[in-house]
């Protein structure tokens, strides 16, 4: 199977649930649309018979009701073009209203509600002013409205009747997992599947268009150990969509232009999701923006067996260490140990204890020496 074939595959998998819903929108307004553009057709039919009527070149009620039927059918025949692009625009209406937050939602008719009592106080007073005509009682009325919704949208915080919609401050209403949106470091890393297997992951996979993209270039690549990596991404996708239980979707939502990192966050404060990813900086870049980070080194790390001071170990060194004399030898989790006055003994395998032990951001670092030593 060849990448392009991969990468198809793992498009359609990922979109069949979403397609469906997709789907059964667009057909609605097709719906909608075509009904309304058929009674417009009936209607121009009947004004144009009645025109014709009183001009005296039709004659009876029978000819009114046929030219009105023949609208409608000629409305209804010719309007598929149109109701299918009205479909997709109301998709495009659904999709993003599905998104606006409640909170949001009742800050604007809060702030409507009190512009347009504004405006029937204004009224009241000016309605004896000469020249105060509907004209500038509309006006008023629409800055007033469109005015106090944006500030209450925007300052939504100040009103203590909205229900709160925040996870971190309403825990009772976060009983759906959030959406997780995956990043192409995570995905070429590998170990994200055996985090699903293990049923440490909750909530929808949210694919980006734009990663997918990345990915099969990276697939396409002219350097061997780039195209093996993204041949490897490719292939873990391949798998999660193929995963009993889990739900991944490619979004096509627009995010702007930009670096991918910058992209994802974007997604993520829109979606509302949070981000899995092993890259390092992305993680503190898009922490400090309000974005959830799911960093599988970190999860790897916090699960490393710990060893206290004093523990006994055999390990194998492999090589020398930066330091004069020490020498470097890992456990099977892949945690580094820097054995001291041990840099002679590469290639043999020596009992050490554990003196101490580092955790960074990176990862945890064990310090030993041998059991002679001590």
């Amino acid at each position: 199977m060849t990448t392009a074939d991969k990468s198809d595959r793992v498009r359609l998998q990922a979109e069949g649930e979403g397609a469906k819903g997709d789907a059964g929108s667009v057909a609605v307004g097709r719906a909608v649309a075509r009904g309304a553009l058929t009674l417009l057709g009936g209607l121009v039919g009947y004004v144009l018979g009645s025109w014709l009527v009183g001009r005296g070149v039709l004659l009876g009620p029978n000819n009114l009701l046929f030219i009105t039927i023949l609208g409608a059918l000629t409305a209804y025949l010719f309007g598929g073009g149109p109701a299918a692009r009205a479909g997709r625009a109301w998709e495009s209406v659904v999709e993003r209203a599905s998104h606006i937050r409640p909170d949001a939602a009742l800050a604007a008719l809060a702030g409507a509600t009190l512009g347009l009592l504004v405006t029937v106080l204004i009224n009241n007073i000016l309605a004896s002013v000469p020249g105060f005509t509907w004209y500038w009682s509309l006006l008023v009325a629409v800055v007033l409205v469109v005015g106090l919704g944006g500030f209450f949208v925007a300052n939504r915080k100040l009103l203590p009747f909205l229900p709160s919609v925040d996870g971190r401050q309403a825990p009772a209403h976060s009983g759906a997992a959030n959406s997780k949106v995956l990043d192409s470091s995570a995905v070429i890393d590998g170990r994200l599947l055996a985090v699903i297997h293990a049923n440490f992951l909750e909530g929808k996979l949210v694919l980006p268009h734009f990663v997918l993209t990345e990915l099969q270039r990276i697939a396409d690549s002219d350097d061997e150990l780039k195209r093996q990596r993204g041949r490897r991404g490719l292939e873990t996708l391949d798998l999660i969509a193929a995963t009993d239980g889990i739900t991944m979707e490619v979004t096509q939502e627009d995010v702007g232009k930009g670096p991918v990192d910058d992209r994802l966050v974007r997604l993520c404060q829109l979606l509302e999701a949070d981000l899995i990813t092993t890259d390092y900086n992305l993680t503190r870049v898009a922490a400090l923006q309000g974005v959830r980070v799911l960093n599988v080194h970190q999860l790897a790390s916090a699960v490393k067996a710990s060893y206290l001071p004093g523990e006994r170990l055999a390990l194998s060194i492999v090589r020398q260490g930066r330091e004069s004399g020490q020498g470097l030898a890992y456990l099977e989790d892949g945690t580094m140990v820097v054995v001291e006055g041990a840099g002679d003994r590469v290639g043999t395998t020596i009992d050490v204890v554990v003196t101490s032990s580092l955790q960074t951001n990176m990862g945890r670092m064990i310090f030993a020496r041998p059991t002679g030593h001590e």
